[in-house]
């Protein structure tokens, strides 16, 4: 009788770095002109207006028409900037799988080789779902920014403070969106990777990966670091979040910076 042959692990799959960072800055650069556009649009209501009273009702008039004007403007911007930058990031992350897999599996066997002309029913789900999830969060930075804003320009009409608020308000508002953008661009490029990756690593028979808990967060899960080493089935992931019960592979969980190994059975 002959013996099995013991399994064959990949490396580490990654996904570039550069991927995301160039996502996440293009999100940030967008967020820079918005709040540009939206200091120098609300100053020139604040002139405009005769702002002797602090509740005087052109204030608060000339506020809306320039905050309605102003979330037209960069709703219709952040659509096109969506479809743009998902667009760019899923084209890129499907030749980065191909490449980070081929390199995986050329450590198992020269055999194996990724077939990147795949395009089935199942890998055009998962680009559709990638493509329409990062988009939309992307889509709704303007109505949180200017939702915020809003709030706070009405807070200075009251208070008789104008632009002395609103200026470092909007200052602290585009450094905390670029920084949400950036984890955002991170998250969901290594989302997409991770899926695309799955698809076409099962598509070659591989059933398995190895966990691995990279401890890049500032705060690492607890759980995460216990399933690093462990080996689960693609079709059968663990619980990833205990407080939800939700299962899935690493990079699922929100700004999860676990990678897998794919692993193959050869008999």
């Amino acid at each position: 009788m002959t013996p099995n042959k013991p399994n064959r692990v990949g490396a580490p799959l990654r996904p570039a770095v550069s991927i995301y960072v160039e996502m996440g800055d293009l999100i940030a650069r967008e967020i820079a002109r918005m709040a540009k556009s939206c200091e120098k649009d609300l100053r020139e209501a604040f002139e405009r207006s005769d702002h002797h009273s602090a509740m005087d009702d052109t204030i608060t008039a000339q506020a809306r028409i320039a905050l309605n004007a102003l979330r037209e403007r960069w709703t219709i911007r952040f659509n096109r900037l969506a479809k743009r930058v998902t667009q760019r990031m899923i084209d890129r992350t499907l030749k980065n799988s191909a490449v980070t897999l081929g390199t995986s599996l050329r450590e198992v066997s020269e055999g194996f080789k990724i077939d990147t002309s795949l395009s089935d029913a199942r890998l055009q789900e998962v680009i559709k779902a990638s493509t329409m999830e990062a988009a939309g969060l992307i889509k709704r930075i303007p109505e949180k920014f200017l939702g915020d804003v809003q709030s706070q320009v009405m807070r200075s009409i009251t208070n008789g403070r104008g632009m002395q608020d609103l200026a470092p308000y909007l200052t602290k508002q585009y450094h905390g969106q670029s920084k949400w953008a950036r984890h955002v661009a991170m998250d969901q490029t290594r989302k997409a990777y991770s899926n695309i990756n799955q698809v076409r690593l099962q598509a070659v028979g591989c059933e398995t990966y190895i966990w691995v808990h990279t401890g890049g967060g500032q705060h690492p899960r607890k759980d995460h670091i216990a399933m690093n080493g462990k080996e689960y089935r693609w079709d059968a992931p663990p619980i990833i979040d205990p407080k939800t019960s939700e299962r899935g592979k690493p990079g699922d969980a929100i700004f999860c910076r676990c990678i897998a190994r794919p692993v193959f059975k050869l008999s």
